[in-house]
C-alpha cells in the first residue's frame, strides 16, 4: 500500500481465493483485525502453504479498506482501467536448473528508492523474500540516479547530501548482514550522455560513490543534459564496480526522444576499454534483444572483451507489469519484464557481494530464462567462462541442464568468433530430442585470436509458458600463443 501517509486508511480485511483449472481449491482470510495504515509504503508477507499442488494457479485477492467512514473493497488492485484479472502463478515441481557452483540472480531491478511521478519499485526486504521463493541467490538494486538524488520527503526536491543514496547503502548492508545464503548487490542506473549527447542508461553494480544523472528525470522543464558522459563515468568509477550498458538497443518512443532527449547506445559507446558489458536481455525477447545481441557480437568480433548480462528492469513487477499508458486515463499491462524471469548465472566458489561482482567484471556468467550451460577446457577444468585459453588445440566440455518447466533441449550451437572477422562461424549445431541433461566433448583447433561461446534453445511444446527458452554463455577467449 503506497502513499497512505497522505491518504490514511483502515485496513479491514484481505481475502484470497486460489483456483486451478477453473476449480477453486483454497480460500483464506488474513488481516481481519482493523488496522490503521498511515505509512508511506506499507507491506506484509503472508505465506500460503500449497500442498500437493503443481502447475498454474490463479490467485484472486480482495482487500477491504475504510476511509472517512466509507468502506470499499478492491479486487487485486485499485488502479483505474486495470484488468483486475487474477494473478497467474506457476508452482514448479522442481528447482531451477543449475550447477553446483552456479548462482542465479536478477541484475536490473528497482526498489522503493525509485519513486517519482510515474513509477516506483518494491521494498528490499519483501523483494528478497520473493527472490528466494523464485530460486534466486542474489539481486542487484539499480535505482534511477534521478530518484536517488531526491530528498526523503519529496521526489520534487533534490537534496545535495543524497540522503536516499546513503539510506539505501545502510539498508543493503543491514539485510546482507542477516544471512550468508542470499546477497543484495548495491547499484545504480545512471542517466548519462552517449556520443551524440543523448540520454542513455548505465548500470553501475557495486558502486559506493553516487553518480548524479538527471537529464531524463523530467524534474526540470527543458533541462535534459545529464551530468556525465559514458567515458567520464568509466574513467572515474571505482575499480570494483561492474559497468554494463542498460538495455542498449531498446526502442525509444517519439515522446521520450522529444521531451527527454533519450537515445540508444552507439557503436562508439561500446568501445571503451573499461566497459564490462551490455545488458541486452531485458525481460522480453524482441527487437531490442536481437539488436542488442548483434551489437554485442559485433563488439566481440572487433576484439573487445565485453560480456552479456540478463535482467528485467523490474519495478516491483513480480507477477504483472503495470505501467501508465495515457496519464490519468489508462493503465498498460503486460507479462514482460517480471522480476527474475530473465536471469544471470554467475560461476563463483562462494556467495558474496565481492565474488558476484568479480564474476560480473570477468564475464564468468551466463544468460538464461530457463536452461543452463557450462563450457570449460577439459585439460584446465578450473577454467571459467570468460577466461582466456592458451594454445592451439583444446577439448571443450559442454554441460547443459533444463527442466520440465522450461522444456527439453531442441538445439545447442557452438559458435567460434575470429577476431577481425565480419561474422561468427557455427562450429556445430546439435539437434536434440527433448533431453533435460546433456554433456559432450568437442575438439576445437585455434589458429588465431578468437573466442568460443554456446547457445541452447528448448522445445516450446509442453513448457509452462508454451514458449521456447534459451541460455547463452559468455565467451571463452582463445589465444594460440
Amino acid at each position: 500500500m503506497k502513499d497512505a501517509h497522505r491518504y490514511p486508511v483502515n485496513l479491514m480485511r484481505i481475502e484470497f481465493h486460489i483456483s486451478q483449472n477453473g476449480q477453486r481449491i483454497q480460500t483464506g482470510v488474513f488481516h481481519e483485525t482493523k488496522r490503521m495504515v498511515s505509512e508511506k509504503l506499507w507491506w506484509s508477507i503472508v505465506n500460503i502453504p500449497l500442498e500437493k499442488i503443481n502447475g498454474w494457479i490463479d490467485v484472486d485477492v480482495r482487500f477491504t479498506i475504510e476511509q472517512n467512514g466509507k468502506t470499499v473493497t478492491y479486487h487485486n488492485d485499485n488502479y483505474r482501467t486495470s484488468s483486475r484479472k487474477p494473478l497467474r502463478v506457476y508452482v514448479a515441481g522442481e528447482s531451477l536448473p543449475s550447477f553446483s557452483n552456479l548462482f542465479l540472480g536478477e541484475t536490473h531491478s528497482h526498489s522503493n528508492y525509485t519513486d517519482d511521478h510515474v513509477e516506483f519499485g518494491a521494498p528490499l526486504a519483501p523483494a528478497r523474500h520473493v527472490a528466494e521463493l523464485l530460486g534466486l541467490s542474489f539481486f542487484c538494486v539499480t535505482d534511477h540516479s534521478y530518484d536517488l538524488d531526491d530528498s526523503l520527503d519529496s521526489f520534487l526536491v533534490n537534496d545535495p547530501a543524497f540522503p536516499k543514496w546513503k539510506f539505501l547503502q545502510q539498508e543493503i548492508d543491514a539485510l546482507n548482514a542477516m544471512t550468508n545464503k542470499f546477497v543484495i548487490l548495491r547499484g545504480e542506473e545512471v542517466s548519462c550522455r552517449n556520443i551524440d549527447s543523448q540520454n542513455v542508461h548505465f548500470l553501475l553494480l557495486g558502486n559506493r560513490t553516487f553518480f548524479a544523472g538527471s537529464g531524463d528525470g523530467a524534474e526540470k522543464w527543458n533541462q535534459t543534459r545529464s551530468e556525465w558522459s559514458i567515458p567520464e563515468i568509466l574513467d572515474q568509477k571505482e575499480p570494483e564496480t561492474a559497468a554494463y550498458a542498460a538495455h542498449p538497443c531498446e526502442k525509444v518512443s517519439f515522446l521520450q526522444k522529444l521531451l527527454l532527449h533519450r537515445g540508444k547506445w552507439k557503436e562508439f559507446d561500446f568501445a571503451h576499454a573499461k566497459l564490462h558489458g551490455v545488458q541486452f536481455a531485458n525481460g522480453k525477447r524482441g527487437k531490442g534483444f536481437s539488436d542488442g545481441k548483434r551489437a554485442w557480437v559485433d563488439a566481440l568480433l572487433c576484439g573487445q572483451k565485453i560480456f552479456a548480462l540478463a535482467g528485467n528492469d523490474a519495478h516491483g513487477n513480480f507477477n504483472r507489469f503495470r505501467q501508465i499508458g495515457i496519464p490519468f486515463f489508462k493503465i498498460r499491462e503486460t507479462h514482460h519484464q517480471l522480476f527474475g524471469s530473465m536471469r544471470t548465472g554467475v560461476f563463483v566458489s562462494s556467495l558474496s557481494e565481492e565474488t558476484i561482482l568479480q564474476a560480473l567484471r570477468n564475464g564468468n556468467s551466463i544468460l538464461t530464462d530457463g536452461p543452463v550451460l557450462n563450457i570449460l577446457d577439459e585439460s584446465q577444468t578450473a577454467t571459467l567462462i570468460g577466461s582466456t585459453l592458451s594454445g592451439t588445440a583444446h577439448t571443450i566440455l559442454l554441460s547443459a541442464k533444463t527442466s520440465k518447466e522450461f522444456g527439453g533441449f531442441h538445439r545447442i550451437q557452438i559458435f567460434k568468433g575470429t577476431i577481425g572477422a565480419s561474422q561468427e562461424q557455427v562450429v556445430e549445431t546439435m539437434m536434440l530430442h527433448g533431453e533435460t541433461t546433456f554433456t559432450v566433448s568437442r575438439k576445437i583447433k585455434i589458429d588465431t585470436a578468437s573466442y568460443i561461446r554456446v547457445e541452447a534453445w528448448t522445445n516450446a511444446a509442453g513448457t509452462a509458458s508454451n514458449q521456447s527458452h534459451f541460455c547463452i554463455t559468455n565467451p571463452l577467449w582463445c589465444s594460440p600463443t
